[in-house]
């Protein structure tokens, strides 16, 4: 019996510690993880009904953990964001003559955020999009924290995407493809994007229709 809760001890503990991966720069990316989490979670989940089975000599027990073990993960690792992309939309020279900028301070603002299409049916995607423009005196590259949250009425749908970006002066172009859940309830979803950094923080907000 010992030995029987011990196994399962162990995966529920290999659960959690794979559920709490992050990237190198400290934080956990949803977009990295997005294409493989199914699969990912899947296929650990059955490692660990595979280990279970044998040391407690039941393959069924095993086979209950792995699936939970699975679900877990692939839950975790299938977020609901994904293709992430930054791009730079103006030179440094240039977004300084658009924001008559002459070297006075540090500039990092939000300039425009969007949500893409603006009415969407549940399971559909959306593209979450933000300019950002970065000026400082030196031309140094600057290194910011981009959030965004979904909310609707006020909560929280999901967790907030978050990723760093580090960028020399000019304007710039951030996407991610947002993922619906099926059972998304029809109404206003308000898309905060929120750019931090030592500078201090810029934020606006987009909003998208469920149908």
């Amino acid at each position: 019996m010992t030995r029987k809760w011990l196994a399962i001890v162990c995966a529920v503990l290999l659960v959690g510690s794979l559920a709490g991966c992050v990237t190198d720069s400290g934080y956990y990316d949803p977009a990295r993880s997005a294409g493989a989490g199914a699969l990912g979670g899947a296929a650990t989940g059955a490692a660990i009904g595979s280990i279970i089975g044998a040391a407690t000599g039941h393959a069924a027990t095993g086979a209950w953990v792995g699936a939970a073990a699975g679900g877990v993960l692939g839950g975790v690792g299938a977020a609901l964001y994904a293709s992430h992309r930054n791009s730079e939309i103006r030179s440094g020279q240039a977004a300084a003559q658009a924001n008559n900028y002459q070297g006075q301070g540090n500039v990092v603002s939000v300039d425009r955020a969007t949500a893409s299409p603006g009415m969407v049916s549940p399971g559909q995607q959306v593209m979450l999009g933000v300019d950002y423009t970065i000026l400082t005196p030196d031309n140094a590259p600057v290194s910011a924290t981009l959030v965004r949250e979904v909310r609707y009425g006020g909560n929280l749908v999901g967790s907030p995407y978050q990723t760093t970006v580090s960028n020399d002066n000019g304007s710039y172009n951030d996407t991610v493809t947002y993922s619906l859940p099926g059972n998304a309830t029809p109404g206003v979803y308000t898309v905060v994007t929120r750019l931090t950094s030592n500078y201090g923080t810029s934020q606006r907000d987009a909003s998208f229709t469920v149908q």
